[in-house]
């Protein structure tokens, strides 16, 4: 092996050291909320097509809570815990043919708002027709555990699968609620990840509801930056 192989593998072999002496790692990763179900509503959607400038609306009822909340109790009887999102501008449905079988369907959102809250009693209510006198009301009437900001989401569909299944996803930074400190160890700002499985298959769907979703929160919170120095590195080496 010549001397220019062997730098390059000792180079190689320093710069992995310093990512692991100074990039941040997760310390909290994993699903920290679950639920099923949680509906979508948007005036003049389908499950097909969504006009550009409508808002989306989505409200859920948490079944289970992970760490670091999983001091909570989601089975309390006396309590219920929802969410609430809200202030989703659609971009627009894209349509892309899967001959012979049928269509996707994808639709982008702008930036949205996410709350998750603590209420007492246990009365959300999925009524038919959102918005109304339960929806969302049933699902805000409580404390405030944790707020953020969602961005990237969107949902997929098709309109060929026996399920009607599809997906929807979206980037969350919370930034406020009675829990924050819990989702942000050291101050750091908490990135977590909207995810789950929709469908629109007509036996699971209320009236006046785009989605039926079973999703999940993930959670990836940094830790600090461990500092390092090439002095040390070097020393590794020798």
């Amino acid at each position: 092996m010549g001397q220019g192989d062997s730098m390059n593998r000792w180079i190689a072999r320093a710069a992995a050291l310093l990512l692991a002496c100074g990039i941040s790692a997760p310390v909290l990763a994993g699903p920290i909320i679950d639920w099923d179900p949680a509906y979508f509503y948007e005036a003049g959607a389908t499950p097909t097509h969504s006009t550009a400038g409508r808002q989306l609306y989505i409200v859920g009822t948490i079944s289970a809570f992970g760490p670091p909340l999983d001091f909570l109790n989601a089975s309390d009887p006396s309590k219920d815990y929802t969410f609430y999102l809200y202030g989703l501008t659609s971009l627009g449905t894209v349509t892309t043919p899967f001959p012979p079988y049928g269509n996707f369907f994808l639709t982008n959102y702008a930036n949205g708002v996410i709350e998750v809250y603590e209420g007492t009693p246990r009365d959300a209510d999925f009524a038919p027709f959102p918005p109304n006198s339960a929806v969302p009301s049933t699902f805000t009437n409580g404390t405030l555990i944790l707020s953020g900001t969602m961005s990237g989401f969107f949902w997929e569909s098709n309109d060929f699968t026996a399920f009607k299944s599809g997906s929807a996803e979206g980037h969350i930074v919370w930034t406020g609620g009675a829990y924050l400190s819990k989702v942000s160890p050291n101050g750091l700002p908490c990135p977590s990840l909207f995810t789950g499985g929709t469908t629109w298959m007509p036996s699971v769907m209320i009236d006046g509801y785009l989605f039926r979703h079973d999703g999940k929160m993930d959670l990836d919170c940094p830790v600090p930056v461990r500092g390092s120095s090439w002095g040390r590195l070097k020393a590794i080496y020798r």
